[in-house]
């Protein structure tokens, strides 16, 4: 559809960021139930393999394995080499 207007790098670009922006979300707001949920399955972790859902730059991500770090003082996790912020954590279940 958009192909006629991509003749120029610059336009190319410009529609590819319009094209993000149009289709960003606004970051969902979690329950207090679920985040009790997902500070429970981090709490009680030993090994198994998760699913993480979470907010990046206007749309939800999901990454499946272990979990490599766990770090409470930074608030992050690590799985599959991807650093996560705990305050973009948006579900988190066991597969």
């Amino acid at each position: 559809k958009w192909a006629p207007y991509k003749s120029l790098c610059e336009q190319e670009d410009f529609m590819t960021t319009m094209h993000k922006k149009k289709n960003a979300i606004a970051k969902p707001h979690i329950s207090s139930d679920k985040a009790e949920e997902i500070n429970s399955l981090l709490t009680e972790y030993k090994g198994q393999n998760v699913a993480v859902q979470f907010f990046l730059a206007g749309s939800i991500k999901e990454s499946r394995g272990e979990i490599q770090k766990i770090d409470t003082f930074y608030k992050f996790i690590e799985m599959n080499d991807i650093r996560i912020s705990f305050c973009d954590i948006v579900d988190a279940y066991e597969c």
